[in-house]
């Protein structure tokens, strides 16, 4: 909000809306796979890259046919078939959270962006207030004023904004 007329956003989500999103996200969440990696493991681990895919459909075509008989048993294609389809499940789901992660950091930044321009141009109203003489802007000038009094070099963001 570079300018104070300028307000992108002015609505909040409805409680509603809000706590069926999450109790959506949680379900979903509780009804995966168990599965974590540690940091070892996601640098070792082989991802799924166009070579790696169709290496993939290859052998499930080659073991869909004929091909299974030759392996020991041990080898299940409904195995492979699973990881495959669930690799398939949760790319799509993965692409449409990516976008949805896009828009709510920008969301995010943009609420943000705007809450800290007006409550800066608050504060510098209550600072000019305050040094014209106005006793009764002093208290609240004096308050915000402890934002800028201490250093701000790479403070990290507010933890509640994590994630979002």
């Amino acid at each position: 909000m570079a300018n104070l007329s300028e307000n992108r956003l002015n609505e909040v989500l409805e409680p509603e809306v809000l706590n069926t999103v999450l109790a959506a996200v949680n379900d979903f969440m509780a009804s995966l796979p168990a599965g974590v990696l540690n940091d070892d493991q996601r640098r070792r681990y082989t991802s799924m890259d166009v070579d790696n895919r169709v290496f993939v459909e290859t052998v499930l075509d080659v073991m869909g046919g004929s091909g299974a008989s030759v392996l020991p048993a041990s080898f299940d294609l409904a195995t492979l078939q699973n990881d495959y389809q669930l690799f398939e499940q949760l790319k799509m789901v993965t692409e449409r959270t990516a976008a949805l992660q896009r828009k709510l950091d920008d969301l995010s930044r943009i609420a943000a962006h705007e809450a800290y321009t007006y409550s800066l141009a608050i504060y510098t109203m209550y600072e000019a207030m305050s040094k014209a003489g106005a006793e009764a802007a002093r208290p609240g000038y004096e308050l915000m004023r402890e934002r800028f009094n201490r250093p701000s070099v790479g403070r990290p963001e507010d933890s509640s904004d994590a994630g979002v």
